[in-house]
C-alpha cells in the first residue's frame, strides 16, 4: 500500500516542484496544496505525476474546515484545504498521508521512506513533540496557545500541543478531525489540534528524534544537517538545492 506525502504550499516556485517530481515513486503519491488559487506553478505539465489541490475557499469553510491558523478566523488555508480534499477522497487507497509545509527541508530523496520504514514508527500521529497540559501554566507552549481554544465550550482538557509542521496522519487521524469537522462546523488551533484530538481518543502518538528538528525558528547551516533527520525552517529554496549538494 502507498503512502502519501502533501505539501503545503502558497505558490511554490518551479525548484520546489521540480524537486518534489523527484519524491513520487512506487512507495508515495505526491501532492501539493496551493493556498492561492490563482496561482499555477511555472513550467507545471504533468498533472498526473504529482496531483495540484486547489479548492475554493468558501467550499471548505461551509463544511467546518477553517479556522486552524490563529490569525486567518474563518478561514480555509492551504492545510484546511488538504485535509478537506483527503475527506471528499475518502476512497483512495493509503496507509498514512504526510502533510509537509513547504519550508520544511527534506535532505535527502530516502529521508521520508526510512522514517517511514522503521517499524517503531508505526502509529496514527508521528509529531515533534506531544505536549499535555490541563492548565495555560502547565507549559510555556501554552502561555500562547490557550486563548486560541478556550472559547471552544465543547472543548475539554488536556489539550496537548507540538509544532506540526511536518506530520504523518493515519486514517484514524483524519477520520477524527472529518467527524469533528462536520459536527462542530469548524476545527481549532493547528498546533493543539492533531495532538488533542489524537490523545483525547486514545490514538497511538510517536515522537520520532528525525522530527526533532522542526522547530519555531531557526538559521539552519549546511554543517548542522543529518540526512534522516526533517528541518523547519529553511525557507530558501534554492538553499534547499545548496545543502543536497553539500551533503552529497
Amino acid at each position: 500500500m502507498k503512502n502519501i506525502i502533501c505539501f503545503l504550499t502558497v505558490k511554490p516556485n518551479e525548484l520546489f516542484y521540480d524537486f518534489v517530481k523527484q519524491l513520487k515513486s512506487e512507495k508515495y503519491d505526491i501532492y501539493i496544496c496551493i493556498d492561492d488559487n490563482t496561482y499555477d506553478i511555472p513550467n507545471y505539465k504533468y498533472e498526473d505525476e504529482i496531483k495540484i489541490i486547489k479548492i475554493d475557499n468558501e467550499e471548505c469553510e461551509n463544511e467546518g474546515f477553517k479556522n486552524t491558523v490563529s490569525y486567518c478566523i474563518n478561514k480555509a488555508c492551504s492545510r484546511e484545504k488538504a485535509l478537506y480534499y483527503f475527506y471528499k477522497n475518502n476512497n483512495l487507497d493509503y496507509e498514512f498521508i504526510w502533510f509537509l509545509e513547504e519550508d520544511v527541508f527534506i535532505p535527502d530523496l530516502n529521508t521520508i521512506k526510512d522514517i517511514d520504514n522503521n517499524k517503531h514508527y508505526v502509529c496514527d500521529l508521528l509529531t515533534r513533540s506531544n505536549i499535555i497540559a490541563y492548565n495555560k501554566n502547565d507549559s510555556m507552549s501554552f502561555v500562547h496557545h490557550w486563548h486560541k481554544v478556550e472559547n471552544y465550550s465543547y472543548l475539554s482538557v488536556p489539550y496537548c500541543s507540538s509544532m506540526i509542521c511536518a506530520i504523518r496522519c493515519s486514517k484514524k487521524m483524519l477520520n477524527l478531525i472529518n467527524n469533528h469537522a462536520n459536527k462542530h462546523k469548524t476545527l481549532f488551533h493547528c498546533e493543539m489540534l492533531f495532538n488533542t484530538l489524537a490523545f483525547q481518543n486514545n490514538l497511538s502518538i510517536v515522537c520520532p528524534e528525525e522530527l526533532s528538528c522542526i522547530i519555531f525558528r531557526n538559521d539552519w547551516k549546511k554543517e548542522h544537517i543529518k540526512k534522516n533527520y526533517l528541518y523547519h525552517p529553511i525557507k530558501d529554496i534554492e538553499k534547499h538545492y545548496e545543502y543536497r549538494k553539500y551533503l552529497k
